[in-house]
């Protein structure tokens, strides 16, 4: 594999989304048949893999093999009947009440990587993936109507309060969180890290 493949290949891996050409195109400051060429190489490069790489109306995206797919869903049904850790509804708690939020918001709040837990709140159907109404090439997310379903409520003011929730809570001081690294999440109960990310 060539530096081309590999920077397309790390892209796409990164985004988690359908990537068009034109983005990749001046990503990587490179005219569109050499990109193209290049995406032709990473797709037979991926031909006897787990992930491969589609294409439609020239945007690209890594996926799970179809060969793989009742493996896949069995993991994803055993992943959904988990009870969630305390991070997951940590982190479900900064989005109610948050929302509509960014990934790095997020993970600026928490102090942690956040994507390995993002995605299992997303195959859960807890969480959704929206584009912000300031900026459309920006992603946030915000909670489902699965996620008000859980809770047994009709509406989200049927919440608690958060100023309410949280008057009698005393938090330590912090520096800036902006100055604060962020460190990344090992996924509890030795589980692997996700294959694909997401993104915000």
């Amino acid at each position: 594999m060539n530096d081309l493949d590999s920077q397309i290949e790390s892209i796409l891996f990164t985004a988690g989304r359908p990537v068009s050409l034109s983005e990749l195109t001046k990503t990587l400051n490179q005219k569109k048949p050499e990109v193209k060429q290049a995406l032709e190489q990473l797709k037979q490069n991926l031909s006897q893999r787990g992930i491969t790489l589609i294409e439609k109306d020239e945007k690209y995206q890594l996926v799970s093999s179809p060969e793989n797919a009742r493996t896949v869903g069995s993991f994803l049904v055993a992943e959904q009947r988990e009870k969630l850790t305390d991070v997951a509804i940590e982190t479900l708690a900064i989005i109610t009440y948050k929302q509509p939020i960014s990934r790095a918001e997020i993970e600026a709040i928490r102090g942690v990587n956040s994507q390995y837990i993002l995605r299992q709140l997303l195959i859960r159907g807890l969480i959704e993936k929206a584009t912000s109404d300031e900026d459309a090439r920006r992603l946030v997310y915000k909670t489902t109507l699965d996620f008000m379903t859980h809770l047994g409520i009709k509406d989200m003011k049927d919440l608690p309060d958060f100023e309410e929730l949280t008057k009698s809570v005393t938090l330590p001081e912090q520096t800036d969180l902006k100055d604060q690294p962020i460190q990344m999440e090992v996924p509890q109960n030795n589980e692997a890290p996700p294959i694909s990310p997401e993104d915000t």
